[in-house]
């Protein structure tokens, strides 16, 4: 993913400049990167934000990994979201 695209993205106008840092970098990694690497880089990028301090909300994720599936192939927003669910399922 173009990591301009979440600079220019109303969405995420209120998650602080620090997350956006974050997410910039993440993307930066995601380009081009299938479904399982991208939910694979997302668990690694969150686990890295909190031993930084930066946490993010659920609710702050879930936008995320919307944001980053918009330029996603439908047959691959499905794999990505079948790929998280049974990520947080082993997660709890």
């Amino acid at each position: 993913m173009d990591p301009s695209i979440l600079l220019n993205n109303p969405q995420l106008k209120n998650i602080s400049p620090e997350k956006l840092q974050f997410l910039m970098e993440l993307a930066g990694q995601d380009q081009g990167a299938s479904p399982k690497d991208m939910a694979s880089n997302l668990m690694a990028a969150s686990a890295a934000a909190q031993k930084k301090g930066v946490g993010f909300e659920a609710s702050e994720m879930d936008l995320i990994v919307e944001v980053l599936k918009q330029n996603m192939s439908e047959g691959d927003r499905k794999k990505a979201d079948l790929i998280l669910s049974m990520m947080k399922g082993r997660k709890k």
